[in-house]
C-alpha cells in the first residue's frame, strides 16, 4: 500500500494545488466561472481515481489528522498544528489507518474526499510524515 501511495504522490500534490487556487481565487472575490472550473478540475482528479487509489489517498488523510495534536485558541479560528513524537514506520501507519476503510465502497471514498474540508491540511501532514 505504501508503494501505492509514493506513486500516488504526485496526483495527491495536484489536488492540493488545485484547492489552493480555490482558496486563492475565493479570497479574491474572482468571478464564479473559474474557481467553478477549478471545483471541477478537482472533482475529476478525485473521480478519476480507482478504488484502491481513493483508499490510499483517505489513509494518506487519516494519517496526516490523527498522528498530529491540534491545539484550539478561544475566540480565534486559529488551530496550532502540534507534531507529536511517531513510532511506528510507514507501511505500519498506512495499515493502521486503513483498517476500517476496508469497508468503503469506491463512491464512499470519493464522496468522503471531494465533499470535505480539510483535504489540504490532512494530505500535507500525512504526506510529510508518511515522507511522500
Amino acid at each position: 500500500m505504501y508503494s501505492l501511495a509514493t506513486q500516488l504522490a504526485s496526483r495527491m500534490r495536484a489536488i492540493m494545488e488545485v484547492e489552493n487556487e480555490i482558496a486563492a481565487f475565493k479570497s479574491k472575490d474572482v468571478d464564479d466561472k473559474a474557481v467553478l472550473d477549478l471545483e471541477q478540475k478537482r472533482s475529476e482528479l478525485i473521480n478519476s481515481s480507482t478504488r484502491d487509489e481513493l483508499f490510499v489517498i483517505k489513509t494518506v488523510m487519516k494519517v496526516g489528522r490523527g498522528e498530529r495534536g491540534y491545539r484550539f485558541h478561544a475566540g480565534s479560528d486559529e488551530i496550532e498544528i502540534i507534531k507529536l513524537p511517531i513510532e511506528l514506520n510507514e507501511h505500519e501507519l498506512m495499515q493502521k489507518y486503513s483498517y476500517y476503510l476496508v469497508h468503503k465502497t469506491e463512491s464512499e471514498l470519493a464522496n468522503s474526499i471531494e465533499f470535505y474540508t480539510a483535504v489540504t491540511e490532512e494530505l500535507k501532514e500525512g504526506m510529510e510524515i508518511l515522507k511522500l
